[in-house]
């Protein structure tokens, strides 16, 4: 099932987010784009690094699924964005947040009302930079 979201286009987003991103790789940890699965790590300029996955719908064109995942340059986990539903049997207390909801970086959940699109959450990612430089 579609979350009625275009595939993300990472040409476009590693420029209009240059003054954030430095490069936008192929692959995120250490599996490549396959089949309906894109799979790209954004390398942002305080080195940061978001690994993003996007399941794709049949078509390749509407995204059933995703993790933005966001880490500092130690590898600690910042944020997580995700776009899933759990699967059934999973505890009432993890899938009340279903299907958009983030991680913090104690890992506790919470919803996401906001930031569902990876444009809207880079949008988020450089006001969060820019207020750290000040």
């Amino acid at each position: 099932m579609s979350l009625e979201i275009r595939r993300s286009n990472f040409l476009f987003i590693e420029q209009n987010f240059s003054d954030i991103i430095q490069e936008v790789r192929e692959g995120a940890d250490g599996l490549h784009s396959d089949g309906r699965a894109v799979r790209k790590t954004i390398i942002f300029h305080d080195f940061s690094k978001m690994y993003c996955v996007e399941m794709l719908d049949k078509d390749k064109q509407y995204i059933e699924l995703y993790w933005y995942d966001w880490y500092n340059e130690n590898k600690q986990l910042i944020m997580k964005f995700h776009a899933h539903y759990h699967p059934d049997g999973t505890p009432a207390s993890i899938t009340k947040f279903d299907p958009y909801h983030l991680h913090s970086s104690t890992d506790t959940r919470h919803h996401n009302e906001k930031f569902r699109e990876l444009n809207d959450i880079l949008e988020f990612i450089r006001v969060r930079q820019l207020s750290l430089k000040k």
